[in-house]
């Protein structure tokens, strides 16, 4: 009695491997030919995470092509009052004292790094504040806080 060992387990894995490969170059290549996509998807998320961080929130933001901004910062905070007395941007720091209710926001001008309108902004964020205990303290930023020049 003659037994046949036929390699289509070894084909059919080939075939399902070769399948893979094809999508996940598919899937590389269109993130190359739409670049601006995934640039779009890294402001998103920053935002995101900006918009929730605490105690301070950064709500949104806009950096002109000479590094002059405005950023609207939040009081995430519900134990009390937050003094911000610093905050940098990227290699550029921004003091002044701004005192923060509980879920208040305020409008604060900000000098950041200069660049081309319409270019990428990647900067990383760090806020020096007074807690409401009167505790001196520091928030740095888990992402990087990332938008176009304007």
């Amino acid at each position: 009695m003659a037994v046949h060992i036929r390699g289509q387990g070894a084909t059919e894995y080939l075939v399902l491997l070769a399948v893979v490969l094809i999508i996940a170059l598919v899937s590389i290549a269109l993130l190359g030919f739409f670049p601006g996509m995934s640039s779009d998807a890294k402001i998103t998320q920053s935002s995101s995470y900006w918009q929730s961080a605490s105690p301070l929130a950064i709500l949104s933001h806009s950096i002109s092509a000479n590094g002059n901004g405005t950023i609207v910062i939040r009081n995430n905070d519900a134990s009390g009052t937050l003094t911000m007395t610093a905050i940098s941007i990227g290699s550029t720091t921004t003091s002044g004292s701004y005192s923060f209710g509980s879920g208040e926001t305020r409008n604060i001008n900000v000098t950041a790094a200069s660049g081309n309108s319409g270019q990428i902004y990647d900067f990383a964020v760090n806020i020096t504040y007074t807690s409401a205990y009167g505790l001196p303290s520091k928030q740095y930023g888990q992402k990087t806080l990332i938008g176009k020049y304007i």
